[in-house]
């Protein structure tokens, strides 16, 4: 995960397919970024520890998604008019807001995590949405179409790094 879903046109990541699988075999009710649903995320995404991170393109609607998510990273957004791309390679290494940038590949091996600063366990999906905040953007459901591509644009550009998930981040 994620991966692409041709039934509903869209990359599915593991948080909202555990939304969906849960209420589809049991009837729970397992929204995303609920305990439940990052309980399991957790333990899903630990289980593939030390697994090199593999994408699989070969559908052309998975390809034209992560093509899609690459050009969302560098989309400008929000008051401050930042991309994906402003923050994480032209600023990265260094502290912006008070925030130290990591660079774009090692973003997304270590998700789920916890976060010191907030004292909250995050998915991939509620770090992005806090990116939208940051710039001043509106955030977007974490079911979103557009999180879900950027997702896929992420997975892919760390591919062959081991997945080191649940994780801890200031």
């Amino acid at each position: 995960m994620p991966r692409w879903e041709k039934r509903l046109e869209k990359v599915l990541g593991a948080e909202e397919f555990i939304t969906r699988h849960a209420r589809a075999t049991t009837g729970a009710d397992w929204p995303m970024q609920s305990d439940a649903n990052t309980d399991m995320s957790i333990w899903l995404h630990s289980l593939g520890n030390g697994e090199k991170i593999a994408v699989d393109l070969s559908d052309p609607a998975a390809d034209a998604a992560f093509r899609r998510g690459v050009a969302l990273s560098k989309a400008k957004l929000g008051q401050f008019n930042f991309s994906c791309i402003d923050c994480h390679e032209k600023s990265a290494g260094k502290w912006l807001r008070g925030q130290y940038l990591g660079t774009t590949q090692g973003q997304f091996d270590h998700f789920p995590l916890w976060r010191t600063s907030l004292n909250q366990i995050w998915d991939i999906r509620k770090r992005l949405q806090w990116c939208n905040v940051q710039v001043r953007a509106n955030e977007l459901p974490p079911d979103a179409v557009e999180y879900g591509e950027l997702e896929l644009y992420l997975r892919k550009l760390n591919e062959g790094l081991e997945l080191a998930a649940p994780n801890i981040r200031h």
